[in-house]
C-alpha cells in the first residue's frame, strides 16, 4: 500500500474505508517517498556473518501459535562482538519496519548533530527601541527546529518522557499521561526577556520565522522549525459518576482556540467515544462519553493546522502577561510577508534566546515514547546543518550515513523518518546498524534513548518488571494498523534492539511481524491485536534473554 493511498483513522470513524492505515506511535501520512541509494564505502566487517542458525523451538512456538501463526515473520539473534548469528528466520527478506525505522533516523541524526547539540531560538527585531520602550519595526521568533521549546524540560535540564506520551493519546484512548511542565515555558522566557530589555510596546508585528527548510506536511501534519506543545491542544476530561457530564478543560490555554465541549459520563468499564474536531477555524468541538472509571484527566488532542499562527499568537498573549502591547492584532494568521531576507533577519538585534537540552535528550524522547513529530524534524534539521533546504535532502544524508555503517543499500527502503508503510527493511539490516552503533564511542546515547522492557517508555507493561528479562532489554517498537479494501490486517508488529542476555553475552536482535488478519472490521479490536502483539514480542524477546541460542 503506498503512502498516497493511505488514510489516518482516528476515533471518530465508525466503519473502515478501503485503503486506510491506522497507524499505531506512527499516525502521519508519508509525504515524500524515497529510496535506498548505494555506497561503494560498505564496511562488510561489521555486516552479520552468514549462518545457517534457526530460530529455537520456542520462538517457533510463539510464531506458531494463532493468530500469529498467519503472519509472515523474520527474526535473527546476533552475538554483538562477534556477529555470530544465533538464530534466524527470514532475515534477508524485506519487512515494513513500523516505528524500528526511527533508530535508522535517529542514529544517523546523532551522527550529523552530535548528542551535544543544542537548539537556539532566538527573537531579533527590526527597527529601533525609543529610550521610552517604543519598538519601531517588528518583533521577529526564529524556529530553530527545537521539538519542545522548554515545555518538557525539567528543573535538572531534561526532558520529561513518560511512558505514554499525549502525542498518541488520539491512537489509543485512555492512556496518554500528561507532562506536568507548563507547554508554554519556552514562550513564556522569551516574552519575559523581551520585557528585561526594556521593550514596552512594539508598533510593529510579530512574526514567526520559518524558513530554516521548506515548507513540508506529512499526511497533512506540517512539520515546521516551530512547535510549541508538539502543535497540539490537550483537552482534558474528568468523568463524574455515570450519567452526570463530564469536566473538560484544556492546554496551553490561548485565545487562538475556543472549546465546546459536551461529553457524558458513561458506566465504569464501558469504552470512551470522543470526538476533538474543529467545525469552524479556532473553534474546537469536543463531543462523545468516557466511563466513570477512566484515568483522570483522559486525555485526546487537537491536531493545530497552523504552527506558525498558534505560535504568533501565543507569544503576543506572553508579551502581553510580561507587560509589552503589541499595535498588531494578536489572532489571525503569521504575518510572513513581512519578513525580510533570512540575511537580514540573521544580523539583527538579539533581544531574547531559548536554548535547549542537548540533544541526546530528544533522541531519547523520540525513541522512548516513539514520538512521530521529532522524528520527523529529523530529516530536515539533518539538512539545514549541512545547508540545504529538504525533508528529501535529510532522507538522503540519512541514507549516506546507513551506507557509511555498512547497511546494505538493498536491504532496506526508507519513506520517511517515523516509519510509515512505505519504510522497509530486513533484520539483517536492523541487526548491521545496531551492531555498527555498538561500536561508537556515543553508543551509550543511543542506548540510553531507547525503551527498557519492563521499565518504561513503549515497552514498560510488555512483561511483568519481575520478570528475570526486565531492564535487561533495551529495544524500539514498531506498529502499523492496515486496512486493504474494507480488511483491517496488523501490517506490523517489530522489535528491535539489545539483550544483555542470562549467559553473560550482549546480543543484538530484530523481530519482525507482517500482515496479521484483524478478526473484524473494529478499529477497536485492531488496537487490542496490536497491544497483544506488543506483548507477545515482548516474550519472545524475554525468552531470547533466558536463551540466546536456543
Amino acid at each position: 500500500m503506498s503512502s498516497r493511498s493511505s488514510r489516518i483513522f482516528r476515533f471518530r470513524a465508525r466503519r473502515i474505508r478501503p485503503h486506510a492505515t491506522l497507524i499505531i506511535a506512527a499516525s502521519m501520512a508519508a509525504a515524500v517517498a524515497l529510496s535506498a541509494c548505494s555506497n561503494n564505502s560498505t564496511d562488510h566487517s561489521i555486516l552479520p556473518s552468514k549462518s545457517t542458525a534457526r530460530v529455537s523451538a520456542e520462538l517457533q512456538k510463539f510464531m506458531n501459535t494463532a493468530p500469529w501463526s498467519s503472519g509472515k515473520w523474520g527474526v535473527q539473534v546476533a552475538d554483538l562482538k562477534t556477529g555470530e548469528v544465533v538464530q534466524s528466520k527470514g532475515a534477508d527478506s524485506l519487512f515494513m519496519t513500523g516505528s524500528t525505522a526511527k533508530t535508522f533516523a535517529v542514529s544517523a541524526a546523532l551522527d550529523v548533530l552530535g548528542d551535544d547539540h543544542h537548539f537556539r531560538t532566538p527573537v531579533v527585531h527590526s527597527g529601533t527601541v525609543s529610550p521610552d520602550g517604543r519598538l519601531s519595526g517588528n518583533l521577529i521568533m526564529v524556529g530553530s527546529g527545537d521539538l519542545a521549546l522548554g515545555g518538557r524540560t525539567t528543573a535538572s535540564g531534561k526532558l520529561d518522557v513518560p511512558d505514554f506520551d499525549h502525542y498518541d493519546a488520539n491512537a489509543v484512548p485512555g492512556k496518554a499521561t500528561l507532562t506536568q511542565e507548563d507547554p508554554l515555558a519556552g514562550i513564556n522566557e522569551l516574552a519575559r526577556q523581551v520585557a528585561a530589555s526594556g521593550v514596552r510596546q512594539i508598533d510593529g508585528d510579530v512574526v514567526i520565522d520559518n524558513r530554516l527548510w521548506d515548507p513540508v506536511s506529512i499526511g497533512g501534519v506540517p512539520v515546521t522549525p516551530t512547535v510549541i506543545n508538539d502543535n497540539l491542544i490537550d483537552v482534558l476530561i474528568t468523568p463524574g459518576a455515570s450519567g452526570d457530564p463530564a469536566k473538560v478543560d484544556w492546554r496551553p490555554k490561548t485565545a487562538a482556540f475556543s472549546v465546546d465541549a459536551q461529553v457524558a459520563t458513561t458506566p465504569a468499564g464501558s469504552n470512551p467515544t470522543v470526538t476533538t474536531e474543529s467545525v469552524t477555524p479556532g473553534h474546537i468541538r469536543v463531543r462523545g462519553s468516557v466511563p466513570a472509571d477512566a484515568k483522570a484527566p483522559f486525555v485526546t488532542t487537537y491536531q493545530v493546522p497552523d504552527p506558525a499562527a498558534f505560535a504568533r499568537t501565543v507569544l503576543v498573549e506572553a508579551l502581553a502577561r510580561n507587560g509589552v502591547s503589541v499595535a498588531s492584532p494578536g489572532i489571525g494568521a503569521n504575518p510572513s510577508s513581512k519578513l525580510p531576507p533570512s540575511k537580514d533577519v540573521n544580523a539583527m538585534p538579539v533581544l531574547a534566546s531559548y536554548t535547549s537540552p542537548p540533544f541526546k535528550e530528544y533522541a531519547r524522547l523520540i525513541n522512548k515514547v516513539s514520538h512521530n513529530l521529532g522524528a520527523n524534524l529529523l530529516p530536515p534539521l539533518m539538512a539545514a546543518q549541512r545547508g540545504r533546504r529538504t525533508y528529501a535532502d535529510g532522507m538522503k544524508i540519512e541514507r549516506e550515513f546507513l551506507a557509511r555503517a555498512g547497511v546494505d543499500p538493498q536491504s532496506f527502503t526508507l519513506v520517511d523518518a517515523q516509519g510509515l508503510p512505505g519504510d522497509k527493511a530486513t533484520p539483517t539490516a536492523q541487526i548491521s546498524l545496531l551492531r555498527y552503533l555498538a561500536r561508537q564511542d556515543d553508543f551509550d546515547v543511543f542506548y540510553d534513548s531507547m525503551p527498557s522492557i519492563g521499565v518504561d517508555g513503549s515497552l514498560a507493561d510488555v512483561i511483568e518488571r519481575t520478570n528475570p528479562a526486565a531492564g535487561h532489554i533495551r529495544a524500539k517498537t514498531g506498529t502499523l494498523v492496515s486496512a486493504y479494501h474494507g480488511k483491517l490486517a496488523l501490517g506490523t508488529k517489530a522489535l528491535a534492539g539489545y539483550i544483555d542476555a542470562k549467559d553473560g553475552h550482549r546480543y543484538a536482535f530484530a523481530i519482525y511481524v507482517n500482515n496479521i488478519p484483524v478478526s473484524s472490521d473494529s478499529v477497536g479490536d485492531a488496537i487490542d491485536l496490536a497491544l497483544r502483539a506488543n506483548k507477545q514480542l515482548g516474550a519472545m524477546a524475554a525468552d531470547i534473554y533466558k536463551s540466546p541460542k536456543g
